[in-house]
């Protein structure tokens, strides 16, 4: 565990001490499994992304209630969060850094909904699921995850366009940062 802690801080502190007036961003997703292993899959109201969950760091607020309560919002109760992936997310266009986090959790309780937000919620297989999900960095990621779902992984990706098409590649290959 020891381990881990400090391979997270230095994938955390020393991008941010480097970044400071970037202003790093920091992603929460949450990977949402029902009784049947099938991942949530959200659809953005007003867009044709395809994404699962997630959420911004806000400042003063413990991470595992954000967790819950954004499970809330699509009416589940769910098992305590797992940390499953530490990522940087390098974005071609802006050359700045983003920090993303992937959370496991489990529905044990409520039936979903739609939030105001959302236009669409539906349940998958995760082989489903990526072929549903828009972002190929997103997909690179819950891949690797859905691999090995007993490990938390490191890795940086690049995010970039070519022509229309939203491309992503490994820049860092995966890691683990654990020893399960």
């Amino acid at each position: 565990m020891g381990k881990l802690l400090i391979v997270i801080l230095s994938l955390i502190v020393f991008p941010l001490s480097a970044q400071e007036e970037n202003k790093v961003s920091e992603f929460h997703r949450l990977l949402i499994f029902n009784a049947q292993n099938e991942l949530m899959v959200v659809k953005i109201k007003n867009t044709n992304f395809w994404v699962t969950p997630g959420l911004y760091s806000e400042k003063n607020t413990q991470l595992s209630q954000s967790l819950h309560a954004l499970a809330a919002e699509y009416g589940l109760t769910i098992s305590q969060p797992l940390l499953r992936g530490v990522f940087v997310l390098k974005n071609q266009k802006t050359d700045i850094d983003a920090n993303r986090y992937f959370y496991h959790a489990n529905v044990t309780g409520g039936e979903s909904k739609v939030p105001d937000n959302i236009e669409a919620v539906t349940w998958l297989p995760i082989v489903d699921a990526m072929d549903l999900i828009t972002f190929p960095h997103i997909n690179m990621l819950i891949k690797q995850l859905a691999a090995y779902p007993k490990v938390t992984w490191g890795g940086t990706i690049l995010r970039y366009q070519k022509g229309k098409e939203l491309k992503s590649k490994m820049i860092k290959d995966f890691f683990p940062l654990d020893d399960s």
